[in-house]
């Protein structure tokens, strides 16, 4: 089932609603969350995305999921840059404006959708949330994904607005906003690329010289040399344990995990106020946020963790 043949839910029926979080390049999980649905016959009355999800929701109701997979399965390293323009200006070093504008020909205004759909943005200026529900899907996603610094800042309805996931990284309070009965939410940053090369091991015990193991040629001289061989084999993992904690983090893997650990926290605690039905937490802890070119695995562990969690999806609404 598409978003051009959806159609409108028998009054009365539940209404199922979608929160799509941020995540950058992991948000093609989103895409493999979609296809989950369609596999099981259900379709969302209502979409929340912010950043990454603000962009896969779009493309799923503008029509364009098919278009918009295709394209993310056959970018390569370092190719995705190639959409965009590195102009270094007051707002950012990349303009993502061509990449969007090669979808331009799919948009539709918002309120035109046979689906709710909200995206969610920061608004540089006050720093309130902003949920767009009217105008331009594409440009509604664009300013839902200008990640500050990297990306230009987006000037909407006489605002300036950067990445939802300032404000809202897994939009679940929009979701239920949108009149959703059953809120299935997708937390991209719920399982963090937290430094784990920085975490210390735990303190090895003093060093007691051991004493001469018996002859080899023996059976208690082979047990003694494999115990000893164990503890060596031990120890240099503690010590390259230690190595790596002791080095030093490089800028830009310090960036992304300061970026995760905060969507990760806020994300906690927006959820905690306003849970979800269901929550997805695909791990995605190995996923770099520029790792546009693994879309085919992260679809699959979207998809995977739809899958998981059908039936309880599919009670919630017959209940």
């Amino acid at each position: 089932m598409t978003a051009k043949t959806m159609r409108a839910e028998p009054a009365g029926e539940k209404k199922l609603g979608l929160a799509l979080g941020s995540g950058a390049a992991r948000g093609w999980a989103h895409i493999g969350v979609l296809r989950g649905l369609e596999e099981i016959g259900l379709a969302p009355q209502a979409i929340a995305g912010c950043s990454v999800g603000a962009l896969v929701g779009g493309a799923y109701l503008l029509g364009a999921l098919d278009a918009f997979e295709s394209w993310a399965r056959e970018l390569k390293p370092l190719s995705a840059l190639q959409r965009f323009n590195l102009k270094l200006v007051r707002g950012g070093f990349i303009d993502t404006e061509p990449a969007f504008e090669a979808f331009r020909d799919y948009d539709k205004a918002i309120e035109d959708l046979p689906t709710r759909y909200a995206a969610v943005a920061a608004d540089l200026g006050t720093g309130e949330e902003v949920v767009i529900t009217r105008g331009s899907v594409i440009d509604a996603a664009r300013a839902s994904s200008a990640i500050p610094v990297l990306f230009h800042a987006v000037s909407l309805n006489n605002r300036w607005l950067v990445d939802g996931a300032l404000a809202n990284p897994a939009p679940i309070s929009v979701a239920r906003a949108l009149g959703a009965d059953v809120v299935v939410a997708v937390d991209l940053n719920a399982v963090p690329k937290v430094l784990d090369r920085f975490d210390p091991p735990p303190p090895s015990p003093p060093t007691v010289a051991p004493a001469p193991p018996p002859p080899a040629d023996t059976f208690t001289g082979a047990v003694a040399r494999l115990i000893e061989d164990t503890h060596s084999a031990v120890q240099r993992q503690l010590d390259l344990a230690r190595a790596r904690a002791d080095a030093s983090p490089h800028l830009i893997e310090t960036a992304y995990a300061a970026a995760d650990i905060f969507q990760m926290h806020l994300a906690r605690a927006r959820a905690k106020a306003d849970p979800p039905d269901v929550m997805l937490k695909p791990d995605m802890r190995d996923a770099m946020p520029v790792a546009f070119d693994r879309a085919d695995e992260f679809i699959e562990e979207g998809r995977q963790a739809l899958l998981a969690q059908a039936d309880r999806i599919k009670s919630l609404l017959a209940d």
